[in-house]
């Protein structure tokens, strides 16, 4: 008799929240659908649903609860498009856009993922062998398509629009993903001054020297304009006082508990 194929501990959670092996368990997230245990354990995805599980009526009342629509009305940007892409189970993606399907009119594009983890060293009682399945940001953008950029309010480093003011709004619909799609956390990279900025409303680096170094950056650069600081660090100007050696950005994850 020969073992069968092996299920990383992420899906077995997933897999025993199935009725029939969790009768008598209580609250918690909703039970997985079939499409969302087929898209879990296989990556198929046929009714092009949002990890297996949103269809676009049911993804546009999650957009409704967590106040991203009415942010956008208010903004002048009522009904917008909404786009679903979610074939490749490593880039689900979700946009919005105001009258037409195209780049200069895109109010929101989210490419997510879920995925196992692992530290790359020990961490407090975790090492490299720990697992979480983790909701990953690989890109989120938030942008008005009719702004305009001022003196009060620079473009950022890699902006092409002005940004909506809608993050607040957009992590409470990643914490409605975490709770109801059973992850560990909320993972993200990011990659400049600013967006880390952003994200520590919410998020702490994983790593506690990466969250150190980010809160003294933070700190040292309290009075200096964002857009300076940012754009700054990203051409190498930020410099260790006790060497004198240019400090590149740390390039390590950003994690929301949930």
């Amino acid at each position: 008799m020969f073992p069968g194929p092996k299920i990383p501990r992420f899906e077995l959670r997933r897999l025993f929240r199935f009725p029939l092996l969790s009768a008598g368990e209580g609250g918690g997230p909703s039970v997985p659908r079939e499409s969302e245990l087929l898209f879990d354990l296989t990556g198929e995805n046929p009714e092009n649903r949002l990890f297996g599980r949103y269809d676009p009526g049911e993804l546009r009342s999650l957009l409704a609860a967590s106040g991203i629509l009415a942010g956008l009305s208010e903004r002048g940007y009522p009904d917008p498009i909404l786009r679903l892409s979610c074939a490749d189970p490593s880039d689900q993606r979700i946009c919005l856009y105001a009258g037409e399907e195209t780049r200069d009119r895109l109010l929101l594009e989210a490419r997510l993922q879920i995925s196992p983890f692992h530290p790359k060293r020990p961490i407090g009682p975790f090492t490299e062998e720990s697992s979480f399945r983790m909701l990953v940001i690989h890109w989120l953008v938030l942008s008005s398509p009719d702004g305009a950029f001022t003196v009060d309010r620079p473009r950022l480093p890699g902006q092409e629009k002005p940004g909506l003011g809608l993050l607040n709004r957009m992590i409470t619909l990643l914490k409605a993903f975490s709770r109801e799609l059973s992850v560990d956390g909320v993972l993200d990279v990011p990659d400049h001054f600013h967006t880390a900025l952003f994200y520590s409303r919410a998020f702490r680096y994983l790593d506690p020297e990466a969250e150190g170094r980010f809160q003294a950056i933070a700190r040292d650069l309290s009075g200096v304009p964002l857009a300076l600081a940012s754009d700054a660090i990203r051409e190498g100007c930020l410099v260790d006082r006790n060497t004198g050696a240019p400090m590149p950005w740390p390039v390590a994850e950003q994690v929301m508990a949930v």
